[in-house]
């Protein structure tokens, strides 16, 4: 959580120097649960339900942030398109 904190005060502090619709583009974009500390959680709760299925989520976690990847920077062009 701390990094999107992060990431949203590094935004704030270039609201001056950005567009309005950049500024809406870059907080779509930033609201994603694409980052290590998700799969970390991720592997870290399931892995509690069922022994030795650490490493096989941990291989699909990678391939999970690739996907939330995709779909935040989707939702993103598509608020693009209606701005």
């Amino acid at each position: 959580i701390l990094n999107e904190f992060l990431a949203y005060i590094d935004l704030a502090g270039m609201k001056a120097d950005i567009s309005p619709r950049a500024v809406t583009l870059a907080t779509y974009a930033l609201c994603g649960f694409a980052n290590f500390s998700s799969i970390a959680i991720q592997i870290g709760g399931i892995s509690g339900l069922e022994e030795g299925i650490r490493p096989k989520l941990a291989k699909l976690g990678l391939l999970s942030m690739v996907g939330g990847t995709i779909a935040t920077l989707m939702t993103a062009a598509v608020v693009a398109v209606f701005l």
